[in-house]
């Protein structure tokens, strides 16, 4: 399974710039004459469209030079019908088409929820949207990256005021935060004083990232790829980068940390912050003794959470504790896989169903477990103890688990 992480710390984001840093990662040479074509055949624009070898402050990347001749579209269905018309041509999946068309939904959601009735799509309603969108999927698609891991760093945004139909208006672009506030896409601070996240380039990251990550995952990185933007910047290179990376395990995965040492909060408020948190989908929460300031007996509440959710966590354990602090970090933690089987077992000349646990790591057996809330079934209808129960499991299914005939 392939995996891409894209940055867009330094630079932002836009359409276009993933463009070019896919074509400087694969080296494809089939996009762009295949993607020329099918414009010119299908709308009313004639394009060239040319991927061309630049710098940014002394840094080798790509940049897109699109020239445009035609109408701008009126309406999201004009624009998706162009979508389709194009990505039929260059003969996309039906999943791949589908992504385009949520891509453009995304887009067209954002700028009706800013102007309500005076809705119309403004720099986004031209030809080069379709383009960046399609010559984007075409790439991820031919090159294995969609059927893998797409992860992402925090979007740079920039600053400054933006030159809009509506006046003038400071970054981020209206449609761009719509998209990163709608889908929690975490933004990264920048100096530069100039819009660096598009709304078509935030709306792709919206629909083709798996994760979006705080920091460069533990992997192996093979190949990156640099797409320019248009614009000199000040203070950094106008550059987009893309890696391909071999990830550490396929079992790892980051998470966040949450800490909090309490020494005024009771046994039962603490069980229910417990319970609260997991509730909410906290990954793992668990208390340690700990002496506090002055010596006093004090309790460490640490909660585990997937890396994103960190801010909504720490609001909700401040809540549930009083605690006024909440320390957090980012771990690697490694997970074995896990299935269930399902097995019949024979108790006192009657059968039950139990399904066991089977874990694995690097295909080495972990651990085989009979689920206990089975077992605690089996024991109401039995009156016989859970422990005794799964001795039993363990007894008739464990020697051998392969060769059992009583599977299910």
């Amino acid at each position: 399974m392939k995996s891409l992480l894209i940055d867009p710390r330094m630079a932002g984001v836009a359409g276009d710039m993933l463009l070019a840093s896919l074509l400087d990662l694969t080296g494809d040479e089939e996009c762009l004459p295949l993607l020329s074509k099918a414009v010119c055949e299908l709308t009313h624009c004639t394009a060239s469209i040319e991927a061309l070898e630049t710098t940014s402050m002394g840094i080798g990347a790509i940049k897109m030079h699109i020239g445009l001749k035609g109408e701008r579209f009126a309406s999201a269905e004009d624009l998706a019908g162009a979508f389709k018309n194009i990505s039929n041509f260059m003969e996309m999946t039906p999943t791949v088409i589908d992504k385009g068309l949520e891509i453009i939904s995304v887009l067209a959601e954002a700028e009706s929820a800013i102007h309500k009735e005076d809705f119309h799509l403004h720099e986004i309603g031209s030809v080069d949207t379709v383009i960046d969108i399609a010559g984007t999927l075409w790439l991820l698609d031919k090159h294995e990256f969609l059927e893998g891991h797409i992860s992402c760093l925090p979007v740079a945004v920039g600053n400054g005021v933006i030159c809009m139909d509506h006046g003038e208006i400071p970054s981020p672009a209206p449609a761009a935060l719509e998209i990163l506030c709608k889908r929690s896409i975490p933004i990264a601070s920048s100096p530069e004083q100039f819009e660096l996240a598009t709304p078509t380039g935030v709306a792709i990251l919206a629909c083709v990232v798996d994760d979006f990550i705080k920091v460069y995952p533990t992997s192996t990185p093979l190949s990156t790829g640099r797409g320019a933007g248009n614009a000199t910047l000040k203070s950094s290179p106008n550059i987009l980068r893309i890696i391909e990376n071999i990830p550490s395990h396929e079992n790892n995965e980051q998470a966040v940390i949450l800490e909090t040492l309490v020494d005024d909060v009771s046994g039962e408020v603490l069980g229910h912050a417990l319970n609260e948190m997991l509730d909410a989908g906290a990954l793992d929460a668990y208390i340690t003794p700990a002496t506090g300031k002055k010596n006093r007996p004090a309790h460490l509440v640490s909660i585990m959470c997937v890396p994103g959710e960190e801010r909504e966590m720490c609001r909700k354990l401040m809540q549930q504790t009083g605690s006024i602090g909440v320390r957090t970090r980012i771990v690697d933690r490694f997970i074995a896989k896990r299935h269930f089987d399902k097995y019949k077992v024979e108790i006192n000349g009657q059968k039950y169903s139990v399904r066991i646990k089977i874990s694995t790591f690097d295909d080495h057996l972990i651990s085989r477990k009979p689920e206990f809330d089975d077992l605690v079934e089996i024991s109401k209808l039995t009156d016989l103890s859970p422990r005794i129960i799964s001795e039993e499991v363990k007894r008739q299914c464990f020697l051998p688990i392969k060769d059992s005939n009583e599977r299910d």
